[in-house]
């Protein structure tokens, strides 16, 4: 009996063990794709300058914003997938506004492919307040309000927000570039993400 509960036990953490492991494959080529070089070449240089696309106010998801979800009670796992469905929607609307040889077309659709493996298991939303922000993105495109945003400066967002998220967990690499500093979550303004399972929402 004893051998059968610890196997099962095993089976379970091995189990576990591989779903991190896939999770953060992805996620660190997707590190890669974000980082600064490419954000600067393929989302700045290769756009007019200060060109800008119209998101939803809550489609410009900070970590601050992360880190006050997380405050409230919000669990990592919907934060991820929150981050993950905002970011999709995002490539989806900057993917419209490219002619078809545009020179950043190739590396959207990379990002595309990366976030559909990312969130190819679905989850199920609890919270009252993640299930707001959903039902708000979901609404028809002539709903306001709107934000014109430039397209680097969302992906900036982007990637600060995978490192507040998956940095620890995935033992994620920081830039050491001058260039890059501004771009991740100061320490000393963002408290590390915690996985907490209450949810206080008042």
């Amino acid at each position: 009996m004893q051998r059968g509960i610890l196997l099962f036990l095993c089976t379970l953490v091995l189990g576990r063990t591989a779903v991190v492991y896939n999770k953060c494959r992805i996620t660190r080529a997707l590190n890669d794709k974000l980082l600064y070089d490419k954000r600067l070449t393929y989302m700045g240089d290769y756009f007019p300058k200060d060109y800008k696309i119209f998101v939803r106010y809550e489609e410009v998801l900070r970590c601050q914003n992360i880190t006050s979800l997380n405050n409230q009670g919000i669990t990592v796992e919907e934060l991820r997938y929150l981050w993950g469905i905002i970011n999709e929607e995002i490539l989806i609307k900057i993917k419209k506004v490219l002619p078809d040889r545009h020179p950043s077309m190739g590396y959207i659709m990379e990002l595309q492919k990366i976030f559909k493996e990312l969130l190819r298991d679905d989850i199920e939303i609890q919270t009252e307040i993640i299930q707001d922000i959903m039902e708000r993105l979901s609404r028809a495109d002539d709903i306001g309000p709107w934000k014109s945003v430039r397209p680097k400066a969302l992906l900036d967002n982007c990637y600060r927000v995978l490192h507040a998220l998956y940095e620890e967990e995935c033992n994620l690499c920081k830039p050491r570039s001058e260039a890059e500093d501004d771009t991740l979550c100061p320490p000393e303004t963002t408290p590390p993400i915690t996985n907490s399972s209450s949810h206080d929402q008042r």
